[in-house]
């Protein structure tokens, strides 16, 4: 398992306004060091909350081209999120990039595939969606985690046999506050899809509360990490109550912070 963050490569044409499409992503694994970067050549859904003309498309396909040439002929350049972040915040044009976010890596281009098709192409890699995503965690909830795992209150607890259905759970966090809090980051789709991942999720918590594991009680706690405007709908309509109902702990975007604070008065 190795440590990396990853970067949206956003079109934003009114900051103000604050509305942007996912165009490409990059992909920093720490160590080993390696950096992956690609853009999307379908810019639908650019054109259709933009209303953009075709000269105006061929601008922008331009300049995300040059970002991507720019990103790898630089690669040396980028070894610490720090060196993601200070690239973003000197972007000032249209095309921009979000803070870095942390992902844990098994493979770096199978994860890369996975998380590209999940935030930047998800209506066009419906095979890649099938499979788990890489562990992502908000950059607020990150810091917090890096500094509780130096402090050895916040771990990885490897996969956890579920009780009774006796498979196996794959959770990248885990901390102690009385009760053993498994911390699984989750990217749900904005569509009914999401219902099936929520549905196991939503059981599988159900019988960590109503079963000891090892003479311990276990709580299943599950961070939605992006949310745009359909994802955040599904959430809202089906996925949230289904949780409610079955005592699972849901933490959206809006709720990290808080929930980040939570944990570093909490864990021990």
């Amino acid at each position: 398992m190795a440590k990396g963050f990853y970067s949206l490569v956003q079109y934003c044409p009114n900051r103000f306004r604050a509305e942007a499409v996912n165009i490409g992503l990059v992909l920093l694994c720490v160590e080993p060091h390696a950096v992956r970067v690609r853009m999307t050549d379908r810019f639908d859904r650019v054109r259709k909350l933009f209303a953009m003309e075709k000269s105006e498309m061929k601008d922008i396909k331009f300049s995300s081209d040059s970002l991507r040439s720019r990103i790898e002929s630089s690669v040396d350049q980028f070894v610490s999120a720090g060196d993601l972040l200070s690239f973003a915040a000197a972007r000032a044009n249209d095309i921009r990039m979000t803070e870095p976010r942390l992902a844990k890596l098994t493979d770096i281009d199978q994860d890369f595939d996975r998380l590209y098709a999940d935030l930047v192409d998800a209506e066009n890699s419906s095979a890649l969606r099938t499979k788990e995503s890489p562990t992502l965690l908000p950059p607020e909830l990150n810091d917090v985690f890096y500094r509780l795992q130096l402090e050895f209150k916040i771990w990885d607890p490897k996969p956890i046999t579920v009780p009774i259905l006796r498979r196996k759970l794959d959770v990248p966090y885990a901390f102690q506050n009385g009760t053993v809090n498994l911390v699984k980051p989750q990217v749900f789709a904005g569509n009914r899809r999401a219902e099936s991942n929520a549905n196991s999720l939503a059981v599988i918590g159900n019988l960590f509360q109503k079963h000891e594991v090892g003479g311990e009680r276990y709580k299943l706690i599950v961070v939605s990490t992006v949310e745009d405007d359909k994802q955040k709908k599904e959430i809202d309509l089906h996925i949230e109550p289904l949780f409610n109902e079955y005592g699972v702990r849901l933490v959206r975007p809006s709720n990290v912070a808080e929930f980040a604070a939570e944990v570093e008065r909490t864990a021990h």
